[in-house]
């Protein structure tokens, strides 16, 4: 049995040299956590390179798009937390991107009337244009990243990876409520 699918020779043998007393039989993990990073930096950079003209990065884009859905469920406008959550960045990651889009004029904040403490972040006119106008783009270019897959094999792949996220979530809530006993 191959110790590692994916890791170079010289450096599978070294691993099996630091495994061989522990009984770990394989490195299924590290090969998998391998992958979906080498395709997440991947990901990343095609799409960076792809918006390199256009009026935001990546992740700027992603923060706008969310703001849009956000307003398209009646939500016009959303705190900080949130959308450091459903970005899976930190908030510190959220004030610097946020930070931009406001200097950009694409986001403006608002005092959250309910907790004078806080604000909430909402879309001006420009930022739905920049959403609307380079959405489709993006997408079609997203869809054109996994063409050499086949429908049934894109809808495998995404059925094994939500799997795999659920199971992750779970070790991490789990690890989470272990931390709080």
């Amino acid at each position: 049995m191959t110790i590692s699918a994916i890791l170079p020779q010289p450096i599978a043998e070294r691993m099996s040299e630091l495994l061989a007393g522990s009984g770990v039989a394989g490195m299924q993990g590290v090969d998998v956590l391998r992958l979906v990073r080498a395709v997440n930096n991947a990901y990343d950079s095609v799409l960076a390179d792809a918006m390199r003209d256009g009026p935001v990065t990546p992740p700027r884009w992603r923060i706008l798009l969310r703001l849009w859905l956000e307003e398209q469920m009646g939500h016009s406008a959303v705190n900080p937390t949130h959308l450091s959550r459903t970005q899976q960045v930190s908030k510190n990651t959220i004030s610097e991107h946020l930070r931009g889009l406001e200097e950009a004029g694409l986001v403006e904040r608002e005092l959250d009337l309910a907790d004078r403490r806080q604000f909430k972040i909402r879309l001006t006119e420009e930022g739905r244009a920049v959403v609307q106008r380079c959405t489709p783009g993006h997408v079609q270019r997203l869809n054109e990243l996994i063409a050499c897959l086949t429908p049934q094999e894109s809808e495998q792949l995404v059925g094994i990876l939500n799997k795999l996220h659920s199971a992750l979530r779970a070790e991490c809530e789990y690890t989470a409520q272990a931390e709080k006993n």
